[in-house]
């Protein structure tokens, strides 16, 4: 009979999973970058712009978000 072990199991994580953090990261802030630029085009009071600002400011923080799981997955490869 397999020997049973208690309590949690570690995460598993496979290392493919990685490059795909970084990659989605690098869009999210390249599409803010393009936003950036538009709302360079923009007056200041314009209605476009108050918008664009808040979709900038979201995908920045889901660029942030991002990075931060890479890194955190990433404490869990095996050392090389």
């Amino acid at each position: 009979m397999p020997e049973e072990r208690e309590g949690p199991r570690p995460p598993t994580v496979v290392a493919t999973t990685l490059p795909f953090f970084a990659r989605d990261a690098a869009i999210v802030d390249e599409t803010a970058g393009a936003m950036d630029q538009r709302l360079g085009q923009l007056n200041d009071d314009s209605a476009e712009r108050a918008l664009l600002e808040l979709m900038t400011s979201g995908i920045r923080e889901l660029a942030r978000r991002l990075e931060q799981t890479e890194v955190a997955l990433s404490a869990y490869l095996p050392a090389p």
